[in-house]
């Protein structure tokens, strides 16, 4: 998991509180409550900073106004204490600031440890402890920072002191190039942390500083994740003056006292106090600028070093540093190291991992010091046998079994992807390190625990390391398996294949069958069209023609008045006519895009009334199949013909239109709109009454479209029908029955 510092806000937690102050910019804005540097208007209730820590668990934000002394200032943040506590007060980055203060930037580029000065804001849950995102900073005037209280270690390196001027007593054990910042690393007794001192302040490397006993004033500032956690504890530095060295080093780094290796961390009566010790052995395996490991016997140690010098196995060198007792076992850490002389590179022990549990075991049941040694951090060499092989980061592991012990062998990436060819089974020779466990106490003394009760880790140098003695047997359980799966797949399938033939041709007979049945369909429709169109419609309109004649010659008002309703009476027969002609024709088979086909329709019903009948379609027209395109033709056809001759509409408006286009979650829409009478569609009696509605709902239906009704009396009526386009475009339907509804 990544780490975070408050005083820098970088990485995740920079960006999860810019995009935090990004999201509740505009609500300040809205609040208008906060001065911008004198204008007179007034402030949230000014609260203690204590009052504001107190609500670490509070989950809604609230305006507030603090006073006190600012303490250290950062580029995108300041720390402010009062009488009662500290907290951070967040400045934005440039491109945010317009937006959240309300401020005189020059205000801002002004704050300085040693103002007074007043902030109104927002609290805030904070990345670590709470915190307040400003609306306006005042600066009062100068005021002394509040005295540097000594610490208490429980409370600093927990994180309670976070935000607060304090004094502590360490010893300087390394130095970090941080950036625009040194980092001292230091250490209080068992405890360590680091001092942040700005290079504006120290433009040299302070290394006098290392070995030395000093006492640094600063602002507590704890180092966190993302989730909140605490890593470890900084201070912030805010002047050169504010360290104090009480004990300076004690010569050159190797005139420090000289300690075996195998005694680095045992009882002495005349202890270093922390200071740093000196030693030799020789050199096992070196990652350069990173750690090495030294040996001499059956004892081996971990050095980590910031030296880039390359170190090869067989070099005797001597290394100056500072013993870590937060490991498994001892270590030493920020060394030194010059090579002495070079040699041929230690053979390793010969040693079976359960030889190395049992000196172990028995060490720790009689509280004895194992002998001839434990052998951590040893180089040793044992047979075993491959269970398993993982990725793991960049490199990976191998879980071996070596007799009763497991041994789990850590490769780096460029040896493990030699290793991890090597298949379960197979049996090796294991060289490497026996690895210690860089933990806290806790996880080290289950470590312990572990190593003396059957678990190892193993470093591995390189792919030499494990060394093949035999290759498992090809005929491993899983693969026979296989082979025989195999067998009986074939069989299957020979089996199966026989089966399926007969149902393709099944299949495919059934098909011809159906196409035949089809066309034979089809041309008897045809057929019966043709007939239909030179018999009884051509009747029709030869009645129609003579009612026509009657019409003129009648004598009377009153003969003509019942031929004129007989002539309405046939001209709704001919329409109807006309309908069951248009559907007896193949109802899949259209011309034209969706506008188009609508179009023609329109352009045939014009003539038939005296309303204005318009067309507002997207174009292009949207991609439909072609029975989709047919259904919704002849819906658009069946509300044309009901507006014309029931609504007395002056105007009837059909619209196409693409919603949310662009994807499969969008819909083709159809609307037939009219101004005309209307009806009640709450009415049962009405809905019965118009049977054309029934057969648009069923039309809409049969491609999964969905059918709306919306009319009342003197409000004309709308009909909407969308259908999802990626039912528009495959021609199917859901088959689920629609329904009216206004």
């Amino acid at each position: 998991m990544g780490r975070h510092t408050r005083f820098t806000r970088t990485g995740i937690a920079g960006s999860v509180s810019l995009a935090v102050a990004a999201v509740v910019a505009a609500t300040w804005l809205a609040a208008a409550a906060a001065a911008d540097g004198g204008d007179g208007q007034s402030l949230p209730p000014r609260v203690r900073i204590r009052d504001v820590l107190a609500d670490v668990n509070a989950t809604a934000r609230r305006q507030v106004t603090v006073r006190g002394v600012v303490t250290w200032r950062g580029g995108n943040g300041l720390i402010v204490q009062d009488d009662s506590g500290g907290i951070w007060i967040d400045t934005p980055r440039d491109a945010l600031r317009p937006i959240m203060l309300r401020c005189d930037p020059a205000v801002l580029a002004r704050l300085a440890p040693g103002q007074d000065v007043e902030a109104a804001g927002w609290t805030n849950r904070g990345g670590y402890s709470p915190n307040i995102f400003p609306e306006a900073i005042r600066i009062l005037g100068e005021k002394p920072e509040p005295e540097p209280m000594p610490i208490d270690r429980g409370r600093f390196f927990s994180g309670v002191e976070d935000c607060l001027r304090v004094t502590v007593q360490g010893l300087v054990q390394g130095i970090r190039d941080g950036g625009d910042d040194w980092l001292l690393i230091a250490a209080d007794h068992a405890n360590r942390f680091t001092a942040v001192v700005p290079k504006r302040i120290m433009s040299h490397a302070p290394e006098h500083l290392v070995d030395a006993d000093v006492r640094i004033v600063g602002v507590a500032a704890m180092q966190f994740n993302t989730r909140g956690e605490r890593q470890s504890s900084r201070l912030l530095v805010v002047r050169a003056g504010d360290i104090t060295v009480e004990r300076p080093p004690i010569g050159s780094p190797f005139e420090a006292p000289e300690v075996p290796l195998y005694a680095i961390a045992q009882y002495n009566p005349d202890p270093a106090d922390g200071h740093r010790i000196r030693t030799q052995g020789m050199v096992t395996f070196a990652e350069p600028a990173k750690f090495l490991y030294l040996q001499q016997g059956t004892m081996g140690v971990r050095v980590e070093t910031a030296s880039a010098e390359r170190f090869m196995p067989g070099d005797r060198v001597e290394v100056a540093g500072f013993v870590d007792g937060q490991r498994d076992v001892a270590g030493i850490v920020e060394a030194v190291v010059r090579r002495i002389e070079s040699d041929r590179p230690l053979q390793p022990i010969r040693i079976t991992p359960d030889e190395i549990v049992a000196i172990n075991r028995h060490a720790s049941y009689h509280g004895t010091v194992a002998a001839p040694g434990d052998y951590m951090g040893c180089l040793v060499t044992f047979p075993a046998r491959v269970v398993d092989v993982q990725a793991a980061g960049a490199g990976g592991a191998m879980l071996l079994q070596s007799g009763s012990t497991s041994v789990v062998a850590v490769a780096q990436p460029e040896t493990f992807q030699s290793l991890r060819r090597l298949e379960p089974g197979s049996e090796v020779v294991a060289t490497g390190i026996v690895r210690e466990s860089a933990a806290d106490t806790d996880v080290a003394d289950r470590a312990a625990a572990a190593r003396a009760f059957g678990q190892l880790q193993l470093l591995l140098r390189s792919a030499a390391d494990m060394r093949l003695v035999r290759a498992p047997s090809w005929w491993k359980p899983h693969r026979l398996a296989a082979a025989l799966a195999a067998v009986a797949a074939v069989a299957g399938i020979a089996a199966g294949w026989v089966v399926l033939l007969r149902r393709q041709v099944a299949r495919q007979m059934g098909l011809i069958e159906t196409k035949l049945q089809a066309e034979a369909t089809a041309e008897e429709r045809q057929r019966i069209a043709r007939e239909f169109h030179d018999s009884l419609e051509q009747g029709l309109a030869g009645l129609s023609l003579r009612l026509d004649v009657a019409v003129h010659e009648a004598g009377d008002e009153r003969t003509r008045g019942v031929l004129r309703q007989q002539r309405q009476l046939l001209a709704g027969i001919q329409t109807e006519a006309r309908g069951f002609l248009w559907d007896l024709r193949d109802p899949v088979h259209v011309e034209g895009s969706l506008r188009e086909s609508i179009t023609a329709q329109l352009r045939l019903l014009q003539p038939l009334s005296a309303a204005e009948i318009v067309l507002d379609a997207v174009t292009p027209s949207p991609d439909v199949a072609p029975a989709v395109q047919y259904q919704l033709v002849r819906i658009v056809r069946e509300a044309v013909i009901n507006a014309i001759r029931h609504a007395r509409a002056r105007r009837i408006a059909v619209g196409i239109r693409l919603e949310r286009p662009g994807g499969e979650l969008g819909s083709v829409c159809l609307t037939v709109a009219d101004d005309g009478e209307g009806f009640d569609i709450g009415s049962r009696s009405a809905v019965e009454g118009h049977y054309g509605l029934r057969g648009m709902q069923e039309r809409a239906r049969r491609i999964g479209a969905e059918f709306v009704v919306e009319s009342g009396h003197g409000l004309g009526t709308r009909i909407v029908v969308t259908v999802p386009v990626r039912l528009a475009s495959a021609g199917l339907g859901n088959g689920e029955p629609a329904g009216l509804s206004a």
